[in-house]
């Protein structure tokens, strides 16, 4: 059913001759993108603030989305990265090829193209190989991230255990300062109170010993005034 039996022609050569065609279409058309974004990204050099739409729409008829997608594609493959010197692609890259190949890092690009061989490969294995790239990429940065982290938390943990150490260092200096002012005061008190007791005893005794001098000198007293009584009355009977 798919055999032209009079020419020999299947359905299957048929798709190939179109896939064929298609591809070479689609080289042809990168070729037009990469030079039609340079003359998109110098017409928009010469022109005037706000008059960029105004010329797209009306000069080529193209919406600036358009344009700024021609112009991105211009800038990733038109210095000479995946083109040749007369802006021919890499015989190996279409059109869809290289708007999927966007996804990947310029920087990058050459090797990727280089590694998955993509000459054989259809869209969507392309695109599902630029997918896992990208998702294997995204993991490796995360762990990367992660690690950076996680370093940083470790030497920000250093730093802070190493202040914790000091302070607690100080503290421990500061307590044995207290402590000795403590056994300083400890020892200044009993001294203190020992002088206090001292003096106590000293002042009771000095009291005491001026209350006896007191108390002498004046039975002293009473005496003298006694005997200068008795001699009065003692003359004055004479």
């Amino acid at each position: 059913t798919g055999t032209d039996v009079i020419s020999g022609r299947t359905t299957q050569v048929i798709a190939a001759e179109i896939n064929m065609i298609k591809y070479q279409a689609e080289r042809i058309y990168l070729a037009a993108a990469l030079e039609i974004g340079r003359r998109l990204t110098e017409a928009k050099a010469l022109l005037k603030h706000g008059e960029w739409g105004k010329w797209l729409e009306e000069a080529v008829d193209f919406s600036q989305s358009r344009a700024n997608k021609l112009m991105h594609i211009f800038r990733e493959y038109g210095a000479g990265q995946l083109v040749s010197s007369d802006s021919d692609p890499d015989p190996n890259l279409n059109y869809s090829q290289a708007v999927l190949l966007l996804g990947i890092p310029k920087e990058e690009r050459a090797q990727f193209i280089l590694d998955m061989d993509i000459e054989g490969m259809t869209k969507q294995e392309l695109r599902q190989a630029i997918k896992e790239r990208t998702q294997t990429r995204q993991e490796k940065d995360r762990a990367l991230q992660e690690k950076e982290d996680l370093r940083k938390t470790v030497t920000e943990q250093s730093g802070v255990i190493t202040g914790l150490t000091a302070e607690l260092a100080d503290l421990k200096v500061q307590l044995e300062k207290v402590r000795t002012a403590k056994g300083k005061l400890d020892k200044t008190a009993r001294q203190l109170q020992d002088s206090l007791e001292s003096l106590q005893k000293s002042s009771s005794a000095e009291g005491y010993e001026r209350m006896k001098t007191n108390f002498i000198n004046t039975t002293l007293k009473v005496r003298a005034n006694q005997i200068a009584f008795l001699c009065e009355n003692l003359d004055k009977t004479l």
